[in-house]
């Protein structure tokens, strides 16, 4: 079974920037849709005009075909557009077929760029949720935009982890931040 070590950090933020981290979680749980797309892309890269592609499953469930490799001098199209964080308010514990939050509350936020550690293999991405409403925060997840077989935006969540309540007050951010191991 592939375990990828990963931690979520979770505080509360008044300019999305600087947070006060108010919980930590280690958590080896990954999505199947991390473990479709990491086995994808961990192979030899095609020849030239080949497509390599998978099948994930995007947050509202439906399978989508997603190039790996592609060519757009053939029409095809592939590649990550970007990744975002999000958070939600359901304590439902987290399993590998997870398409999206629960109770999502807010919207995704992008992240940074992740950032690599080479001396500890760690790579982070952090984002900032605004909640205008507050509210009480029990999942993070980690999500993924690809462009699909068609050439349309498409988001995948690679990490959904449940943890101890964080009360984020009204008009305040949820800052998320995922560190994974490699």
């Amino acid at each position: 079974m592939i375990r990828i070590p990963h931690i979520v950090r979770i505080g509360e933020s008044i300019d999305g920037r600087i947070a006060r981290i108010l919980v930590e979680k280690k958590s080896d749980l990954i999505l199947d849709n991390f473990g479709v797309w990491l086995a994808g892309i961990i192979r030899a890269i095609p020849p030239a005009q080949a497509i390599t592609s998978v099948t994930l499953y995007d947050t509202g469930n439906t399978a989508r075909t997603v190039n790996l490799y592609g060519s757009p001098t053939i029409g095809t199209y592939g590649g990550l557009t970007g990744t975002e964080v999000g958070v939600g308010s359901s304590s439902q514990a987290a399993a590998r077929t997870d398409r999206n939050l629960v109770s999502q509350l807010g919207s995704r936020s992008n992240t940074s760029s992740g950032v690599w550690t080479s001396a500890t293999g760690l790579i982070t991405f952090s984002g900032s949720v605004l909640l205008s409403a507050g509210g009480t925060v029990r999942e993070a997840g980690f999500f993924a935009s690809w462009r699909d077989s068609g050439d349309t935006v498409r988001v995948f969540m690679l990490f959904r982890d449940v943890i101890s309540d964080v009360v984020i007050s009204a008009g305040k951010y949820a800052f998320v931040q995922y560190t994974i191991q490699l």
